[in-house]
C-alpha cells in the first residue's frame, strides 16, 4: 500500500506542477452571445491560432467525429427551511432511486439539521435526513406535482459553480445548459458543449463532419480540489454514464480496417465507415470514451460490475485478468456483444483519472475550456498534451482569454 491509502498504480506527480496564477479578473462571470463568439485557441502540436469558436468548422476535415455528452444539468439548488426554524441549503449528488425521491446531497448550515428532522422546500415539498453521515435525504413528492424531476425543475435553482462570485440571474437556467442537452441528471455543466449554436451544428452537418452524443451526469465531484500534494494521493471521483451499441460500432468502423483493408464495419444495416479523426466535445466525454477499453477487458474477464475504477489505467488489467494482452478492437467487440445481450447500450459509473502516462487509445483530439489551477481536469489536459499545457495557458493569459465554465474554449489535437 501507499502511504495514503490509494494503491491506485497512479503516477506519482506532483500538484503543485500544475499550478498557475488565474486572476479573478481572467475569470468569466457571464457567458457571452451570441454562444460561438467566445474564442478559440487551435493547438496543433507546435504552433497556437487564435480564431473564434464559429470558425470551429473551418478547423475540422469531413473525416472527424465529433462526440458530444447530452446530459442535461438539473436546477440542483434547493433552499428549505428547517421544522425547527433554520434556513438550509441541500445540494443534490446523486439520486439514489429511479422515482428521484431518495438523494445523495450536501447541506448547507448542516449543523442547524438534525438526522431525522424534516425540512419544507419553498413551502411545497418536505424533505427528512436519513442518514447524516452518508448525506441521504427522502423527499415526500406532494400531489400538486406529478414527479420528482418535475418538482426539481420548478423549485430548485441553477448549480453555478463556486467561481461565478454572483447570483443565479434569470438568463442563467437557458445559458448553464448545451444545446446538445437531453437527458436530466447532472448538477454541473459539460462546459465545452455551451459554446455550440444550431448554425454551427447546421455548418459542421452540412460538411459532413460526424456528431455523436454518449451521456455522463457530471457530478459536484468535478470541482473537487485535489486531496493531497501528489496525483497519486488524490481519491478521484466516480460519474455515471450511458453509451449507445450504435457509437461503439461508430467508433469501430472510425478505429479499425477489416482483413481487406478496408473500414470495418459490424454489422451491413449501418453501413461502411469511412475512417476519420475522433475529437472528444469536453473532459466528460473523453472520460467515457478513454474508459471504454477498460470496461471491454472487464467483459472479457467476468468482471464488469457497473464501474471502471482509477487502477484500471495504470495496472495492467488485461493481464491481471487474462493473463494476456487485449487489444482496443477485442475490447470493444466485447462491449457490442454485452449491449446486444443487455438492451442496446451500456452504463455504469467511471472513476478513471487521467494523468501523465495515460495511454489514449480513442481520442485524437480535444474541445475543452481552461480549467482551474492544480485540478484533475488540467491534469487531464496535460497528459493529452504530452506535458504542453503551461505554454498554452500563457498564451491563452497574454491573450485575454477568458477562463472556467463561461470563459473561451480551445481545440487541441
Amino acid at each position: 500500500m501507499m502511504e495514503n491509502g490509494f494503491d491506485n498504480g497512479v503516477p506519482k506527480l506532483a500538484v503543485s506542477d500544475y499550478d498557475y496564477h488565474l486572476g479573478a479578473e481572467q475569470i468569466a462571470q457571464y457567458a457571452i452571445e451570441p454562444r460561438d463568439a467566445s474564442k478559440l485557441l487551435v493547438w496543433t502540436g507546435g504552433e497556437i491560432r487564435d480564431r473564434r469558436f464559429y470558425e470551429l468548422d473551418d478547423e475540422l476535415d469531413a473525416d472527424v467525429l465529433l462526440v458530444a455528452n447530452d446530459t442535461k444539468v438539473i436546477p440542483a439548488r434547493l433552499h428549505a427551511q428547517t421544522s425547527g426554524g433554520h434556513q438550509i441549503e441541500i445540494f443534490l449528488l446523486k439520486p439514489l432511486d429511479p422515482e428521484w425521491l431518495k438523494w445523495e446531497a450536501m447541506i448547507g448550515n448542516r449543523r442547524r439539521f438534525k438526522e431525522g428532522e424534516s425540512a419544507l422546500v419553498s413551502g411545497r415539498l418536505t424533505l427528512k435526513w436519513l442518514n447524516r453521515e452518508e448525506n441521504q435525504v427522502q423527499f415526500e413528492l406532494p400531489a400538486d406535482f406529478n414527479s420528482m424531476p418535475e418538482a426539481i425543475e420548478e423549485l430548485g435553482k441553477v448549480p453555478l459553480p463556486p467561481y461565478i462570485d454572483r447570483g443565479v440571474e434569470l438568463g442563467d437556467k437557458e445559458r448553464y445548459q448545451a444545446i446538445f442537452a437531453q437527458k436530466a441528471g447532472a448538477v454541473a455543466a459539460p462546459t465545452a458543449s455551451l459554446h455550440f449554436t444550431q448554425a454551427l451544428e447546421s455548418r459542421m452537418m452540412n460538411k459532413g463532419i460526424g456528431l455523436a452524443k454518449l451521456t455522463l451526469h457530471v457530478g459536484a465531484g468535478t470541482f473537487k480540489p485535489m486531496s493531497g500534494e501528489f496525483s497519486h494521493q488524490h481519491d478521484m471521483h466516480s460519474e455515471r454514464f450511458e453509451i449507445s451499441k450504435a457509437l461503439i460500432v461508430e467508433l469501430m468502423g472510425r478505429l479499425f480496417a477489416d482483413e481487406n483493408g478496408g473500414q470495418f464495419a459490424v454489422s451491413s444495416d449501418l453501413g461502411q465507415r469511412r475512417g476519420g479523426r475522433v475529437v472528444a466535445i469536453g473532459t466528460t466525454s473523453m472520460r467515457v470514451l478513454e474508459s471504454l477499453y477498460y470496461i471491454g477487458v472487464r467483459i472479457l474477464g467476468n468482471q464488469w460490475f457497473g464501474r471502471v475504477e482509477t487502477e484500471d489505467a495504470y495496472c495492467d488489467l488485461s493481464g491481471r485478468l487474462l493473463n494476456r494482452t487485449v487489444d482496443l478492437k477485442e475490447s470493444f467487440m466485447a462491449i457490442v456483444d454485452f449491449c446486444e445481450r443487455n438492451g442496446g447500450s451500456l452504463s455504469g459509473e467511471t472513476k478513471i483519472f487521467i494523468v501523465s502516462g495515460f495511454d489514449f487509445r480513442i481520442c485524437d483530439g480535444i474541445i475543452t475550456n481552461f480549467h482551474q489551477p492544480k485540478s484533475t481536469l488540467l491534469m487531464l489536459v496535460d497528459a493529452f498534451l504530452g506535458g504542453k499545457w503551461r505554454g498554452i495557458y500563457e498564451h491563452a493569459t497574454r491573450e485575454g482569454y477568458r477562463f472556467l465554465s463561461y470563459g473561451d474554449g480551445s481545440l487541441l489535437w
